[in-house]
């Protein structure tokens, strides 16, 4: 199928909650330190309830759309997110919180699932590539529209959670849209064949962990970038805060350039630049010199991501043909763990080192991430269900 219809805007809005829910995270830690008075690395690490429960849903989701159908899944999930959001507001305890927002991530990995075969039910093949790269350009217009307004809620002091309950309308909205739509197209995802990853290919396996690296460097950056502005460069609260949203206009920017770009230079060479062009638009916020010049810093260290994600996925799928049915979803649970240990490490890290600790961090995750793409690059083979040879 691939006519219009109320899911169409469901699959995307599902990205939009998941980038909504972590781009924030940085922005709003200050301040529910305050209110909870507690440290802000343990309001961090607070944060990794959602993250870790974003990557126990992505686990848990091929088993739970093979048991209930996408209209049970999409309403359930989003009626429990929507309203455990909108109670956010009424919590004391910083531990509440965390047990909100482990829901809330749990939520989040089963309902991305179900967005993914949203689109790959509904529309034709010549249609599938485009949709799921314009998920990816709607995940970073959501990491920059959430970011600014939570930086401003904050600044007219608003309350941190405010933020989040505007996220869990937009549930509410899923809800709807998803009561009053057909399923008749897709009722139930057939089980897949899983290989196991032992049997992947050696430059799968180098994909997997590069990607891995991407969003724990990513993320170990983004959520102390703001704290780094303010107590280096004694940056205001709007252009601390601002920061992230910038990163995020970057990367859409750069999706944007990359959908023409890829065509001209070929999916191996963009990711080969791409590690590499990422680790410098980090080290450059590292040594900025002044406050002023950070904005446009962190812009170009979005742009420079040059969707590395999907492009590495779409690399690793090339070169691994007839990949088993799990070989995509294994790749984004990689990514997802990344994401999923940062807010510990990164804790971790600033209590240890400072705010500097997390940052250097996150460039050296890019430095390695280098160093796996050029693994994946010399070992580069031709695979037919864990059979490969190499070149």
């Amino acid at each position: 199928m691939s006519n219009f219809s109320p899911l169409t805007p469901v699959a995307f809005a599902c990205y939009f909650v998941m980038s909504a829910m972590l781009a924030p995270m940085g922005i709003l830690a200050p301040e529910m330190a305050r209110h909870f008075d507690h440290s802000l690395t343990d309001v961090t690490r607070t944060f990794s309830a959602l993250t870790i429960g974003n990557l126990v849903g992505a686990a848990c989701a091929t088993v739970v759309l093979t048991i209930w159908n996408l209209r049970s899944v999409l309403l359930s999930t989003y009626a429990t997110l929507g309203v455990s959001l909108l109670l956010l507001g009424s919590m004391n305890r910083l531990e509440y919180v965390g047990a909100i927002l482990g829901l809330v991530g749990f939520g989040c990995g089963v309902g991305l699932a179900a967005a993914a075969v949203l689109i790959t039910s509904r529309f034709s093949a010549s249609k599938k590539a485009s949709m799921l790269i314009l998920t990816d350009a709607c995940f970073s217009i959501a990491g920059f529209l959430v970011s600014w307004t939570a930086t401003s809620l904050i600044y007219f002091q608003s309350g941190w959670a405010v933020t989040y309950q505007f996220v869990g309308v937009v549930c509410l909205a899923i809800l709807v849209a998803s009561y009053v739509s057909d399923f008749g197209f897709a009722n139930r995802v057939d089980n897949a064949a899983p290989t196991a990853i032992g049997k992947w290919p050696i430059d799968a396996r180098w994909i997997g962990f590069a990607l891995f690296l991407y969003t724990l460097g990513q993320y170990s950056f983004l959520l102390w970038l703001p704290k780094f502005a303010s107590d280096y460069h004694d940056a205001g609260a709007i252009l601390s805060s601002g920061l992230v949203g910038q990163f995020w206009l970057g990367m859409f920017a750069a999706q944007l350039f990359t959908a023409w770009w890829v065509f001209r230079i070929g999916t191996e060479r963009l990711v080969s630049v791409a590690s590499c062009t990422i680790f410098l638009g980090s080290v450059s916020l590292l040594f900025a010199e002044s406050a002023k010049i950070l904005p446009v810093l962190a812009f170009g260290w979005g742009f420079l991501n040059f969707s590395f994600l999907k492009a590495a996925i779409s690399l690793a799928s090339e070169n691994f043909r007839d990949h088993p049915d799990n070989f995509i979803a294994v790749l984004l649970l990689c990514a997802t763990a990344g994401t999923a240990v940062s807010p510990l490490i990164s804790s971790a890290l600033v209590d240890t080192f400072g705010v500097i600790g997390s940052l250097t961090f996150g460039s050296v995750c890019y430095a390695l991430l280098i160093a796996c793409v050029a693994f994946a690059r010399s070992k580069k083979s031709t695979s037919k269900w864990g059979i490969h040879y190499e070149e």
